[in-house]
Order: C-alpha cells, then structure tokens, then sequence
C-alpha cells in the first residue's frame, strides 16, 4: 500500500487557514505576504498529524488561542514593555505551536 505517500493527504489550504485566522483573530496583525519560510510552517503544521488536516481543527485551534489573555495582547506586559500579541508566523514555528497546543499560554 502507498498509504503514506504524500498523493494521499489533503493539500494545505494555507489561505482558508490564514482567512480562519483573520476572522477569528481579527485583533491580530494582518497576514501581507505569505512568504516561503511561513507556507512551508504551516504545511510542515498542517502534515505532522492527520487530525489538523481539515479545516474545522484549525477553527477550534484559533479559537483556543483566543481564549488566552496572554496570546492575545489582553495581559500587561512585563516591566511596563507593551502587551505580547503573537501573530500567524510566530504561532506556527513548531516550538511555539508544541507550547501552544500543551496549553503554556492558557495558564493565567
């Protein structure tokens, strides 16, 4: 069986993914230009587990982002520095989507 050749998969459907983003996090820098370094972050996220392969995990995982003060800009800075507010490409970086999803950011 081919059943893990790539033929197999959905491909990544980065712009209904950064639409999801852009409508659930509207507080959030905008997506511009979805250069190579983002699309081939957000293939490597969209690949790694067969479960983020459609787009409703992706609607519930901005969701949960949205939920964290922290992640949202809505908790004070440290040391009077301004409110941290992630954006797209920051999430997607694998160590920051692994601490994202383990829930590091929801602990306020």
């Amino acid at each position: 069986g081919t059943s893990s050749s790539n033929a197999d998969k959905p491909k990544c459907p980065h712009q209904e993914i950064i639409n999801l983003y852009h409508e659930i996090l509207p507080m959030w820098p905008k997506v511009r230009e979805w250069t190579k370094p983002r699309q081939v972050n957000l293939r490597g996220r969209w690949s790694e587990q067969e479960k983020r392969q459609n787009l409703d995990w992706w609607r519930e995982w901005f969701t949960y982002i949205g939920n964290s003060k922290f992640l949202t800009g809505r908790k004070e800075g440290r040391d009077g520095q301004a409110p941290f507010l992630a954006d797209l490409e920051w999430m997607l970086k694998h160590s920051n989507f692994t601490k994202i999803t383990e829930g590091k950011y929801h602990r306020e």
